[in-house]
């Protein structure tokens, strides 16, 4: 139901703002894989491995749909979580189902404890410049939309059929 929203909703975006949101896309991954670079040089993918996702428990409603429309503006296939598993539903075997630059902003920027002590304060402190980066895109990305996107599609629609 959400998706089929925001699949709605990127179908009548008028060519200007169709162009705005390509240049926001772009940025927007160009964020979310330096971010990921940071927490490679101190092996964050190694820890996440070994912890399997405890940070991800509530992942469920973490794709937004700024997330689908970056999926939408590429032209990928979305996507199909997993929901019978205790941990984030887009965990698969392996890793996430999405790559880098396409995973959820709460995904992206949150970094555990034994993640960010192993960054130096330069590192840490880029890290925290590239979220507040991604942050404002994502406010940029929510004005397309009358500024309903920052919830995850899951909230938005279990608000919609319960409000």
């Amino acid at each position: 139901m959400g998706v089929a929203a925001v699949r709605e909703k990127y179908a009548t975006l008028s060519p200007p703002i169709h162009a705005r949101l390509n240049k926001c896309v772009a940025a927007i991954k160009s964020r979310k894989k330096a971010l990921n670079e940071i927490g490679a040089g101190v092996s964050a993918d190694e820890i996440c491995a070994q912890c399997r996702g405890e940070c991800c428990k509530s992942g469920k409603n973490h794709v937004t749909a700024v997330d689908l429309l970056v999926y939408l503006n590429d032209g990928r296939e979305i996507f199909t979580p997993c929901f019978e598993q205790d941990i984030c539903p887009y965990l698969g075997e392996n890793s996430c189902f999405m790559g880098p630059e396409y995973r959820p902003y709460n995904c992206v920027t949150f970094i555990c404890e034994r993640i960010e002590e192993l960054l130096d304060p330069p590192e840490k402190e880029r890290f925290y410049a590239v979220e507040r980066e991604l942050r404002a895109l994502y406010r940029d990305m929510e004005h397309f939309f009358d500024n309903n996107l920052r919830n995850g599609v899951l909230s938005i629609c279990e608000c919609n059929t319960t409000g």
